[in-house]
């Protein structure tokens, strides 16, 4: 949890305030940067500009919410308005992401034997292959934990098409998956 004073030193533009913030920013946002974003170059400049916005926002922040999550949502928003704005930013999965064990989750709660066979690299693969907006409410959703609501206000789609569009990815995958196994 980020300390209040921190964040009130960040307010008052107390430059070392904002390095150490920008040190925990760093380690908290850089891994979603670099699963929406292929070039380390480019990953960085976004999360720049989402530690601008997080800077500039700090009088907004509530502090009894989770700042992690909070700032996540920045960042996310971020990344999404700059593909809306260039169209060039290709969405990846991150190496260190719990995919296997959304996806490979049968309805009694246990894993199926398709975690053990299908590797990291083939999901990856397989995600590659969903259709782009799928695979970014996809990945919202399943990567990283945020709600259809979130996500149809971020993307500025209805819920229900949030909905549909996760349907759709585990829909697609598993006919992927059914084909490898």
């Amino acid at each position: 949890m980020i300390e209040e004073q921190l964040i009130k030193r960040c307010i008052e533009k107390d430059r070392r305030a904002q390095l150490e913030l920008h040190k925990i920013c760093f380690h908290l946002l850089m891994p979603v940067c670099y699963k929406y974003v292929k070039q380390e170059e480019l990953a960085r400049e976004l999360f720049n500009q989402a530690f601008l916005k997080i800077l500039s926002s700090l009088q907004k922040y509530d502090q009894h919410k989770d700042f992690k999550k909070w700032s996540q949502s920045i960042a996310i928003n971020t990344l999404i308005d700059e593909y809306r704005k260039n169209k060039r930013i290709k969405m990846m999965v991150d190496n260190n992401c719990d995919l296997d064990s959304y996806l490979f989750i049968n309805q009694t709660g246990e894993n199926n034997n398709a975690q053990q066979t299908l590797g990291e690299e083939t999901v990856k693969q397989l995600l590659e292959k969903l259709p782009n907006v799928s695979r970014k409410v996809f990945q919202l959703f399943a990567l990283e934990g945020f709600s259809h609501h979130e996500i149809s206000e971020m993307l500025q789609i209805s819920t229900g098409t949030s909905k549909w569009h996760v349907s759709n990815a585990r829909e697609i995958l598993k006919k992927y998956i059914s084909q490898l196994l």
